[in-house]
């Protein structure tokens, strides 16, 4: 499985443990954790404070300025590897990520898609938890298509739809969500039915917009979601 690099920036230094809940610390030297709630084991990398993080974030989502001077007033920074194989583990890294929010984490960047997410934006985002996946996924647009960013992590193509339909950033949330949580086959020619008489069938791009060099490259692939 692909591994997923989690970023977050701290209010604590380097040298500072980090309290994760009641009975787990996370040591300054730890070289692993598994966080309560959580089946995943993830790796663990301490870095200094790097400057201009802050940018990332505004590139990412509208935030304000006193959020992007938090940000950039960070003390260190503390990242997380590991892998993801089904829906549920998905569920658990997030619940693991506000975890890390609540001991001193000031946001999440997230290697594999590019999305960085304040502490407020990423609860928005889980919110009630029905689409683990959707944090996980940037979007970009390319001409007149969205593309999806990130899906690499979940061992799929990544995904693309003409920007002229209505919702497209949802049907693709929606069919990144059914691909990987409801096993539908990630090949042409398979039927995506988001509900509501909404039916999408993929068809296999010939090409990527993204040379093989770009972090955005996907060696799964590209398909394209076309309305049935």
């Amino acid at each position: 499985m692909p591994q997923f690099i989690l970023a977050f920036p701290l209010n604590k230094e380097i040298c500072e443990s980090l309290a994760l809940t009641e009975t787990v610390t996370l040591a300054a030297d730890a070289q692993s954790v598994i966080v309560p709630g959580c089946s995943v084991m993830f790796k663990v990398v301490r870095k200094e404070h790097v400057a201009g993080l802050s940018d990332i974030f505004r590139e990412h989502q509208d935030i304000s300025a006193e959020a992007a001077a938090t940000i950039e007033a960070h003390k260190s920074l503390l990242f997380l590897l590991g892998e993801v194989k089904n829906i549920d583990e998905v569920s658990q890294v997030n619940m693991a990520i506000l975890k890390v929010f609540n001991a001193g984490a000031l946001g999440v960047y997230m290697q594999q898609s590019g999305a960085a997410w304040t502490v407020d934006g990423f609860r928005e985002e889980v919110d009630d938890g029905e689409y683990p996946m959707d944090p996980w996924i940037n979007m970009v647009e390319s001409g007149e298509n969205l593309y999806t960013l990130g899906l690499a992590t979940f061992v799929l193509p990544d995904l693309c739809i003409s920007t002229s339909v209505d919702h497209a950033q949802e049907a693709l949330l929606m069919t990144a969500d059914s691909l990987f949580g409801d096993g539908v086959p990630a090949k042409s020619g398979s039927e995506v039915d988001l509900g509501e008489g909404e039916c999408y069938v993929l068809r296999q791009e010939a090409k990527s917009p993204f040379p093989k060099d770009s972090p955005e490259y996907n060696k799964q692939g590209i398909f394209r979601l076309i309305r049935k």
